[in-house]
């Protein structure tokens, strides 16, 4: 999707000016800090999305400053997907936080405000017509800092929901079944 970079720091930019809702549960303690566990655990689920049968590009939301930790979107069978994913991670792999109601609302009101920029909005604008489905998701990862280097292990995904966009023509039980799988990872 072309300009989709431009799009998601328009986003993120918009978003912290007008929303200002920040997850900030469910952080690590110790070295590495916070952030930089973090940045390694969304960099490890990026890594998992780029050997998904689907290509897609990804891009993060610099200093998590959104719900959505991770931007994707790939080209599949008809349809643009566009994966929106918040990234847990913890050094204990029975502690890592599970979003809670309003952190998952806070996914699902990032989605509608994306789909409303796409909809009113000139950076995508030769999009506004296209098939588009739009999901939010978590992914749990287990950081394991003992080990040299660090090594990360995803251990829990969820898919949430599916938002559509000139989505008439499509099978959305196939679309939805699709997409549940690729928030497998």
């Amino acid at each position: 999707m072309k300009n989709f970079d431009a799009f998601v720091e328009h986003i993120v930019t918009k978003w912290r000016a007008e929303k200002h809702f920040l997850l900030e549960k469910g952080g690590q303690l110790g070295m590495p800090s916070n952030r930089e566990a973090g940045d390694l655990s969304e960099q490890y689920v990026v890594s998992r999305i780029g050997k998904l049968p689907t290509k897609y590009a990804t891009y993060f939301s610099k200093g998590s400053q959104t719900p959505s930790d991770i931007y994707s979107v790939g080209r599949r069978n008809g349809y643009w997907h566009i994966m929106l994913i918040q990234v847990k991670s913890s050094r204990n792999k029975n502690a890592i936080h599970k979003l809670d109601e309003v952190e998952i609302k806070g996914l699902e009101v990032l989605a509608k405000f994306i789909k409303s920029e796409i909809e009113s909005g000139l950076i995508l604008k030769d999009y506004k017509d296209k098939e588009i489905i739009i999901t939010t998701g978590y992914a749990g990862v287990y950081s394991n800092h003992t080990l040299n280097p660090s090594r990360h292990y995803l251990m829990d995904t969820k898919y949430y929901k599916m938002f559509r966009m000139n989505s008439g023509n499509l099978d959305l039980s196939s679309v939805k079944n699709s997409v549940i799988v690729t928030h497998e990872l």
